[in-house]
Formats: C-alpha cells, structure tokens, sequence
C-alpha cells in the first residue's frame, strides 16, 4: 500500500502556489449558482460498430438494438441550477431518429457538466484531481505556457475506475480553470471529455462549452457515442413549450450548424425537405412503423428490459423492467431473492401530491411472494407532512416460542424440526401521520394491524393450536435531529389493545435507535447505527415483533442493506427475545485493501468494512465481522459470526450491480 503525505503537492514551491490556488477557487471567486437559470443546447449521436441479440437486454439501450446503426438527436433546455449536479432540466424541444423518441446512454449527459472542484466530477463517483483533499491520489505536473496560463497535468497513482487522467488550462494568477480534457471510465463507458468553462462568478463554475466521446462495450456489442453541449444559448423559449417535437424550431435556435453527416441521418430518417407543424405531440413518430416494430419489439418487449414511464401533466407512473438482473441478490441464510419497483406521483397543486413506492419480490427459498405498497399524501412537503396508508404481508415472521411450547406438550413423541410449526405469514394494514414539529423533531403518529397465519396450519390444526393471530396497535414516533449533519434517532412507542377488530395480542413495547452518517474524505464515509428495544408487557410471548430488528427477506443492492443491518444472525433471533441492544458500524471507501492489488484493483469502486454486535435474552453476546466490495458488475461480501468470542459460522452475500446506475 502506498501512502503520500498530504503537503507534497507539486515538486517544487511555484508548482504547489499554483495548485492552491486552484484547489482554494471556487471558495475564493466563485459565488453560489442556486438558482442560476440557463438555456442549454444538446446533441448526441450514436453508431453501432457491433450488436448482437444481448443489447436488447441493456437499460436504455432496447431503442438501438435493431434497425438502424446511426442515431442523433437534439434538445433544446432550459435548466434551473441549485448545485452543478442538481439542476432542473425542462426540456422543451427535442428531435431526432431514436424510435418513439426513447433515451439511450443517459448517464452519459452526466459527464457533460462536470463539477471540477468538487470532491466528485459526477455526484457520487470520480474522484476529481482539483479538490485538495483527492491529492493522495494524483500525481501533477505544473508548466508555464505564458499569457498568463500554466498547464496542470495530471495522472492517477493506480489504476482505478475512481480516477480520471488529463490536463488542465489554468490562470495562474487565480487559479480557474479555463479548460479540461480528461479521460477515464464511468458506469462501464470509457470516455473523454472536453470542457470549456465560463468566464466569471457563477458561471466560472459550469460549462461553457462540453463535448464527450464515449464507448461502450459489452458481450460483444460496441456502441460509439458524442454528445456535446453549449450552455448559456442567447435565445429563452416561451414556458409554454416543453418537450414538443420541431424541426423548424430547433432550425432556428440551434447555435451550432449541423455537419454533412449528420445531417444526412436526420434526411434518411424525416426525408429530406420534410416539413411540420409548429408543435408535434410527444409520442409522435415521423415515419411509418409495422406491427412486429411497433406492438412486439417496442411494445410487448420494451416492457421487459426497460423502465416503463407514463406521464401526463399532474403525473406520472412507472414501473421497473420485468427482467431486471439489478434486483436479484443471494445470502446463504435467505438464498436468492429478486424484487421489482411501482412508483408514481400525482400533483393536486405544487404543495399537494400523492406518491407510490411499492415494491414487489419473490424469495425462492421460501417460495413466498412479498408485496410492500405505501401511498402517501403529501400535504405539507417542507415539514415533511404526509399521511399514509401501507398495505404489505411483511417479513415471514419467525417465533420459536410456539414450537417449544408444541414440544413441551408433546416431548418426543414427535419430529416438529421439519414441519414449519414456528413460521407464519405477516400481513399487515398501517395508518400513518408525519408532521416535522421544529426543525429538530419530528411526530409520526400511527396504528398497526397484523394479521398472521400459520405457514403450516394443517399441522397446527392437528395438535389443537391456533393458526391465525391477531394485532391491533396505536404507535408514537418520535425522530430527533438536534444537529444539521449529526446523528438521526428515533423512539417508538406501541401499545396493543386486545379485542380491536378480533386482536387477540396485548403487549407495550418501546424502542430507541440512533443513526449517523458521517462523510469523510474522498467519498469515504463512516456508517454507526445503534439501537435496543424492550417490552415492558405482554399477554403472550409470541410475536415479539420489533420495528426496528427485524429480517428481511427481499434486500436490496449495495446501498440499499448492505450496512445497519446483520447478514447472517438467524432468523429465529428476531423475535425471540423480550429485549435487544445491538450495533452496527461499517466504512466505505472508494480504496481500502484490493483497490491498490494490481490487475483486479483498477476494477474495485468501493470498498467496505463491518462490525456488529448483539444482545439478546438466554444468548451470548453475538457479533459479525465482514469484508464487501462493489463494482460495475456485482457486489460481493464475506461475513463470519461469533457467540461470545468463539468462531460460530461464515456466509457470502452477493447482489447484482449491473446497469444499478443506468
């Protein structure tokens, strides 16, 4: 491993003056941009060098798989900044020859305005060589070129998809950068990138002039792409128009002439000379389509390997693809397990909206379809007020207290370790209310209804025990956030009332649980998550069931569960005591370990180390350690368990990541 000490800049003093006063620009120079409004000019074009029937199965990539080898495409924008990533973007004119006007390659506009001074080029990923605290991981070479210029060179110390090489034109007696070409990969595309900056205040801080050549290159498919932009375009289109299809408007704001070749795509596509109305609606396609192209391929089979969105003006709902590899993950405890999303929104006025994250997984471990459907009604966004109603059948809730309950009963007699006698299905209706009190305290009001049955009621029924119980609860929370970027904790509060619709469960239980992220430098970040829960009565010990501790049987990708939550404590755990204090703690960084191996190092994106603990009644304490690392493909970790300090068992986890960020 290599270490640099964080003083050495540049090899001599003129060189780090110089890089200082880059590194200290945007602080010195620069004024905030939030709320900085723009008008933006992009174009993109695409040649397939080669496809075979595997693109079809790549996001964004469906509306290419087929057809013609060369696109292009156009937009004119009107983009509202609060930082360089965070922007609004109404587009409100666009053309071009990709079928049903569908994206293709969007992560690729990213690359178009990269924030340079930043920790990131591009949100959460890429390093950038002109933020001071990135140095450990760049070489640079200064030199002077006159007028007033130096150039900045810059170059990696290992190979890594985290780190970009390039130069840099730079004043030398401010230190802005006047320009940048840089080369790298991002999200399996490697690219280049242009970029000319703006002259002064805000806009010195966002490009003038962006221009990126990508490839992409997968199972045998290579796809070339160049996008370009030109921002700050004189011309501001009415708020009237958005995503209209015209030709004679983009003729007329267009800054840049198209070239023969282009040109040429747009005549084979339209015709030539073709004329149109001033405004074409969204979903018209110019030419002519049969029924294989337009009801089977973009139909039937866009629906499978692609998002699908519809809008309309109030809205929108959309649903993830049917075959989508990013939802598949595998545990030894829980096996594989894949999920899909239903999300949407519906706007009554601009502070009143509904919204719908529902998602949909199948374990095939346990054979069991989970459904997690909650529809908000936002009526106060900026104190975070809502109400909401969530429909699910939960977790397969785990209670050994009713197995050893049948065992005392009936001793010997009977093998019950194969019948299933302590699983049962959890489906349950919860009412909520949120409302941010203060700035630091937020109150969630709630009742609960479960309703839970036995995975094997036949069984039960045979030996004389119930098969479905019921639960009815009122629950308070409150959630405590005394600091801006300090911890987050939350106390709950339920009680179970007996005899509410057939309730037939009385219980109080509290919970307390604390969490805090806390970003380090260059996108390491340190995850602490503590909590404990009791109950402080209860008419029967079955169903010990905990908000916060508790499985789960359809997780996510890498940031989804992958830390807060223990990955191979048994599932009878959960709900088998009356108390539990545990604790979870985890770093990421982009470069821990196997990201300075050589060869398979320059393949690592992030990396993760975790530690837990925990525990519980009649246990000893419990604890896991464990090692991750995530990439463009996959995510993978190793995790080993121990009961007080001896060894107790190891296990693998592994989701997919593939496409994750498309």
């Amino acid at each position: 491993m290599c270490f640099t000490p964080s003083i050495l800049y540049a090899s001599s003093p003129e060189d780090s003056l110089v890089l200082n006063r880059v590194f200290d620009y945007h602080r010195n120079y620069a004024r905030s941009i939030d709320g900085f409004q723009d008008n933006a000019y992009i174009k993109y074009q695409f040649h397939i060098d080669k496809r075979n029937f595997t693109l079809w199965l790549i996001p964004t990539m469906y509306s290419v798989a087929e057809g013609a080898r060369d696109y292009l495409g156009e937009s004119y924008c009107r983009l509202t900044y609060h930082s360089v990533h965070d922007y609004e973007m109404k587009r409100q004119v666009s053309i071009g020859n990709i079928a049903h006007y569908q994206k293709a390659l969007p992560t690729v506009l990213e690359l178009l305005t990269p924030d340079l001074y930043n920790v990131c080029l591009f949100k959460q990923h890429i390093l950038s060589p002109f933020n001071r605290s990135n140095i450990r991981f760049y070489n640079y070479r200064i030199t002077m070129i006159g007028n007033g210029l130096v150039v900045i060179s810059f170059k990696p110390k290992l190979a890594n998809t985290q780190l970009v090489k390039g130069q840099a034109y730079v004043l030398y007696e401010t230190g802005k950068i006047s320009s940048v070409e840089m080369e790298g990969e991002y999200n399996m595309i490697d690219f280049r990138i242009g970029v000319s900056m703006g002259e002064s205040s805000a806009r010195s801080v966002l490009p003038e002039h962006s221009e990126v050549e990508a490839r992409f290159s997968f199972m045998g498919n290579r796809v070339r792409s160049r996008f370009e932009a030109v921002f700050h375009c004189p011309e501001t289109l009415s708020d009237s128009l958005e995503s209209v299809r015209d030709i004679q408007i983009m003729e007329r704001v267009r800054p840049l002439p198209l070239e023969d070749e282009e040109q040429e795509i747009y005549d084979n596509y339209y015709g030539p000379n073709i004329e149109q109305p001033d405004t074409v609606e969204v979903d018209t396609v110019p030419p002519s389509r049969n029924f294989w192209k337009d009801v089977v391929w973009d139909g039937i089979g866009g629906a499978l390997v692609t998002t699908q969105r519809a809008h309309t003006k109030s809205g929108y709902i959309s649903l993830s693809p049917i075959l989508n590899p990013q939802y598949i993950s595998y545990s030894k405890r829980r096996g594989v397990s894949y999920k899909m999303k239903l999300g949407g929104e519906y706007f009554f006025s601009p502070h009143r909206f509904l919204t719908l994250n529902a998602q949909i997984g199948y374990n095939f471990k346990y054979r069991q379809l989970y459904l997690d459907v909650p529809l908000r009604m936002n009526y106060n966004p900026k104190r975070e007020g809502y109400a909401e109603i969530e429909l699910g059948n939960g977790n397969r809730i785990s209670n050994s207290t009713v197995l050893e309950t049948i065992i005392n009963e009936h001793g010997d007699t009977i093998d019950f370790s194969d019948m299933d006698l302590d699983y049962f299905t959890d489906n349950f209706i919860k009412v909520k209310n949120n409302i941010e009190v203060f700035d630091w305290i937020t109150v969630m009001t709630s009742v609960s209804y479960h309703y839970r049955r036995a995975v094997n009621p036949e069984r039960m029924e045979i030996l004389h025990k119930p098969t479905i119980y019921r639960s009815f609860a009122p629950v308070l929370t409150l959630k405590f956030k005394p600091w801006r970027n300090g911890p987050v904790i939350t106390a709950d509060y339920e009680r179970g009332i007996k005899g509410v619709l057939n309730s037939d469960i009385g219980y109080e239980r509290w919970e307390f649980d604390g969490s805090w992220k806390i970003p380090m430098r260059s996108l390491s970040l340190l995850n602490i998550r503590a909590g404990a829960g009791f109950y402080t009565s209860k008419s029967t010990n079955y169903f010990l069931d905990y908000d916060n501790f508790r499985d789960n049987n359809v997780p996510g990708g890498w940031d989804d569960d992958w830390t807060g939550q223990f990955q191979l404590l048994d599932a009878t755990w959960y709900n088998h005591s009356r108390y539990y204090l545990r604790t979870n703690l985890s770093y990421d960084s982009p470069m821990i370990l196997v990201s300075w191996l050589p060869l398979v190092g320059r393949y690592v994106e992030s990396e993760r180390a975790y530690f837990s603990a925990l525990l519980i009644e009649h246990t000893r304490p419990y604890y896991e350690v464990g090692y991750g690392l995530t990439n463009r493909y996959f995510s993978a970790g190793v995790f080993a368990s121990f009961l007080n300090t001896r060894f107790h068992e190891i296990g693998t986890k592994f989701s997919i990541e593939l496409f994750r960020k498309w």
